[in-house]
């Protein structure tokens, strides 16, 4: 166990267009999207992996990477080369073929050269874009113990989301017997009719198994090469393929909705995890600000991010990040507003995401009204609105 343990690598995947949290991702990475105030999507996988004892990360990254770059290289630049241990960003680089990353299969085979460089015994492929806590050293007692050649993280959904993801069904020893990505009607369980098996995009792989599956996927022409779409199925055909089940708290921010109610989500009293938890750090970039200032107002149930000015107003229910200026009469429910966000006299902001470096003008009012804010803003199928970034009233 330990000559494995010291030998896995793991592969992040990080460059998906994020299509559906627009415009949060219009000058970034799905990653790199803020959450909780001080931190980035991607710090939840990242310190996954470095508090499971995993010292070798590899960023697979594409779109508007820029902003994940800094962040990893101001946040997360904490191995010293000689340590044989790092995190790296590894772009597409058409060492096979002139294309970009043409599905996350894709993204991992053309960075082939790069594992028989580092001929780890086993690949652990991670997303990028997913909030949870997670263990991977009880991952990979699980992978021991059963023999395994593949194991996909899997967790519990209700039937009637389950058509999102790739539904898992599994023997009682957890083989897996059936994987069919995003179906129309979702397979449940056999012992609970309104419950499915989801894949959380977590795969643990014999290398060997993961290489040889790679290159067969990328001589298929009639390969989407992803890997809920493609690799799995094929995988569970000849190689011995289980699924671990993890029942904690995990959200695939996915879209707008996804990644609200995820920020929400750590408001609760049952927050879902700690996120001061010493034994569980999780890691990020801290931008160099002041203390926060507050002379006077109403703050309930609200996440302050490091160099706020609150000068008044009434705030509820909402995240505020690094930087922000909330003046006098201002109301903030229900609410995500991003760095540098300056709102002015008497705005009401509800059920809204801000971006960066916007000015919300005095008595401006957001969330409110629903036809008037669908002629400037994005709005989500559950009626969150989003203010791109550096957005004034012309």
């Amino acid at each position: 166990m330990e000559k494995s343990y010291k030998k896995i690598l793991v592969m992040i995947l990080c460059g998906g267009k994020g299509e559906r949290l627009y415009p949060l991702t219009k000058d970034r990475a799905k990653p790199s999207v803020p959450f909780i105030s001080s931190y980035r999507i991607i710090d939840f996988s990242l310190s996954n992996a470095l508090n499971s004892g995993l010292r070798k990360i590899a960023l697979l990254t594409q779109y508007k990477s820029l902003s994940l770059e800094k962040h990893i290289r101001q946040g997360w630049s904490i191995f010293h080369p000689e340590s044989n241990e790092y995190i790296i960003s590894l772009p597409a680089q058409g060492r096979f073929s002139e294309h970009w990353y043409e599905g996350t299969a894709d993204a991992v085979f053309q960075n082939i050269y790069t594992i028989q460089q580092e001929n780890p015994d086993i690949i652990l492929v991670l997303s990028g874009d997913h909030v949870y806590r997670a263990d991977y050293r009880l991952l990979l007692k699980f992978f021991l113990e059963k023999k395994a050649e593949a194991v996909v993280m899997a967790h519990t959904c209700p039937v009637v989301e389950a058509s999102r993801f790739g539904v898992i069904s599994i023997d009682d020893a957890q083989l897996i017997t059936g994987f069919s990505e995003k179906p129309k009607k979702p397979a449940p369980i056999p012992w609970a009719s309104d419950i499915s098996l989801i894949s959380m995009g977590v795969y643990m792989f014999e290398t060997p198994v993961l290489v040889k599956a790679l290159i067969n996927d990328a001589k298929n022409p009639r390969s989407t090469h992803d890997f809920g779409r493609d690799v799995i199925p094929e995988l569970i055909k000849r190689h011995k393929t289980y699924a671990y089940t993890y029942e904690d708290y995990w959200q695939d921010i996915g879209t707008i909705d996804a990644y609200w109610q995820a920020n929400m989500d750590f408001l609760t009293a049952n927050s879902p995890f700690q996120l001061n938890d010493p034994d569980w750090p999780i890691r990020t970039y801290r931008p160099q600000y002041p203390s926060s200032f507050i002379t006077s107002g109403d703050i309930n149930n609200s996440v302050l991010g490091s160099g706020c000015q609150i000068l008044g107003g009434r705030i509820k229910n909402s995240i505020l990040s690094s930087g922000i200026v909330v003046e006098d009469e201002v109301e903030i429910e229900d609410s995500i507003i991003f760095e540098g966000t300056i709102i002015k006299k008497g705005a009401r902001i509800y059920r809204t995401i801000l971006d960066k470096q916007i000015v919300i003008p005095p008595k401006f009012a957001v969330g409110f009204d629903l036809e008037k804010d669908k002629s400037h803003f994005k709005i989500s199928s559950d009626g969150i609105r989003v203010i791109p970034k550096a957005w004034r009233l012309e």
